[in-house]
C-alpha cells in the first residue's frame, strides 16, 4: 500500500476527472490511472464508477472517502509530531492563493510569526481547491483564503474552525485609458462592445461572478476576450489595457492609486467578500495555531 494512492483517490474524488486530477498530483494520467486501480485492489472492490462523466465515486467509494481522509490525516499528524520531537524548532505552514501571497502576506507575516511563537513560516501558494486539499491531508496548518456564502468553502465546523481576517470585495476594473459608459452594461441594445478579462473555467472566482453578478456578465456590452486563473495576471492585463476584469480590491489597490486602472461604478458588478483563515481543531502544532486565531478574535 503507497499513501500516495490515498492522497490521488481524494483529488480525484474531489474534482471527478482523470485528466485535471492528474495534472494536480503531477504524475501522467496513465501512471494516475494504475495508481489508483491499484489501490481498488487493495480495497477489494471498484471506488470508481467510469461508466459516466464527470467520474463519479461507486457507493463503496463515497463510503471510502471519508476513511481515506482519515488515514491521510493521521499519516500526516504522525509525521509531523515525529519531527516537531526531532527538532527545536517551530514552523508554521500556511497556504494561500498567489494573490494573497502577494499583496498580503508581507504585512501579516512578521505578526503572525511573533504572536504564533513559531520560529518560522512556511508559506505554500495554490488555488483554493489545492490549498483546501493541503489543510485536509496535513500538509499546512493554516488556510488563508477568500470566503463569500455563495461559493463558501465546504469544511466540517466540528473538526475545522475558521475567522474572518479582513474585509474584500470584488469589483470590476476597467484600464485608466479606456473610453467606458457603464450604463452600457445594463443596456441590451447598447451597440458599445467592450473586452472582458475572464477567470478559467472551474476557477473560484469565475463560479463566484457568474452567480453574484450573471446579468452583468451576460451584457452584450462585454466581449470576452481572455482567460486566466491567475488573479495578479489579470490585474496586469488590465493594467495593459486588454479589458476590463473583476479583482479582489487588496489586489487591485496598488494599481488604483497608480491611476492604472478604475473600478466601474456599478452596484451590481461588486461583491463583498471576506478573507477569512482556516485550521483543523487538532493538529501538530495546535498552540501556535490558536494563538494566531486569537489575533483576530476566533479560536
Amino acid at each position: 500500500m503507497d499513501i500516495r494512492w490515498f492522497q490521488d483517490f481524494l483529488t480525484l474524488a474531489e474534482c471527478r476527472q482523470f485528466t485535471t486530477a492528474a495534472e494536480l498530483r503531477n504524475v501522467s494520467q496513465s501512471a494516475f490511472s494504475r495508481r489508483i486501480q491499484s489501490l481498488e485492489t487493495w480495497v477489494g472492490t471498484p471506488l470508481i464508477d467510469r461508466s459516466c462523466f464527470p467520474t463519479r465515486l461507486t457507493a463503496a467509494g463515497e463510503q471510502f472517502r471519508a476513511s481515506a481522509a482519515e488515514i491521510v490525516r493521521k499519516v500526516v499528524d504522525a509525521r509531523g509530531e515525529a519531527g516537531a520531537t526531532g527538532h527545536d524548532s517551530v514552523v508554521l505552514r500556511v497556504a494561500m492563493p498567489h494573490c494573497l501571497a502577494t499583496s498580503r502576506f508581507p504585512r501579516w507575516c512578521d505578526a503572525w510569526r511573533a504572536v504564533s511563537g513559531a520560529d518560522a513560516l512556511r508559506l505554500h501558494v495554490g488555488n483554493v481547491h489545492d490549498s483546501v486539499e493541503w489543510l485536509s491531508a496535513g500538509v499546512v496548518d493554516l488556510l488563508v483564503s477568500f470566503r463569500h456564502a455563495v461559493e463558501d468553502i465546504q469544511l466540517d465546523p466540528q473538526l475545522y474552525m475558521r475567522v474572518k481576517v479582513e474585509a474584500d470585495a470584488m469589483r470590476l476594473y476597467r484600464p485608466a485609458g479606456m473610453a467606458f459608459d457603464a450604463a452600457d452594461l445594463a443596456d441590451e441594445a447598447a451597440t458599445a462592445r467592450y473586452p472582458y478579462v475572464s477567470y478559467a473555467q472551474g476557477a473560484y472566482f469565475r463560479r463566484l461572478i457568474e452567480v453574484y453578478c450573471g446579468p452583468v456578465l451576460r451584457s452584450p456590452a462585454l466581449r470576452r476576450t481572455c482567460d486566466t486563473d491567475f488573479v495578479d495576471g489579470t490585474r496586469d492585463l488590465v493594467r495593459g489595457g486588454i479589458g476590463l476584469a473583476w479583482l479582489p480590491e487588496s489586489t487591485a489597490r496598488a494599481a488604483v492609486e497608480a491611476g492604472e486602472i478604475v473600478a466601474v461604478a456599478d452596484a451590481r458588478c461588486d461583491i463583498p467578500m471576506e478573507i477569512c483563515m482556516y485550521a483543523r481543531r487538532q493538529g501538530p502544532v495546535q498552540a501556535a495555531v490558536q494563538r494566531v486565531f486569537e489575533l483576530f478574535g476566533g479560536g
